[in-house]
């Protein structure tokens, strides 16, 4: 699923099906919030992000953090897997 230069942070966000500890993996093209036990994952282009969840104010650029983690989070405990580029 992941494959070139990646960062992997480990959340204390619980898979809805197995109870492990998520992963949000950020490569050169997407965001991806995944569980490493049960291989569940869900992903959006970074194209899709920077439309949705990034404010901008004057100098100051915004990331809507929760919204993302949210609709991710909501996108892996329906589906097992779900690539988005449009809403």
């Amino acid at each position: 699923m992941v494959s070139g230069e990646s960062s992997k942070l480990e959340l204390s966000l619980k898979c809805p099906v197995c109870g492990s500890n998520l992963q949000l993996i950020e490569n050169s093209t997407y965001v991806i919030l995944g569980c490493p036990h049960c291989k569940r994952f869900t992903r959006m282009t970074k194209k899709y992000v920077y439309k949705n969840y990034i404010e901008y104010e004057g100098n100051y650029v915004h990331l809507k953090w929760t919204e993302l983690i949210k609709e991710l989070y909501i996108r892996i405990s329906g589906q097992s897997y779900q690539e988005s580029d449009t809403p």
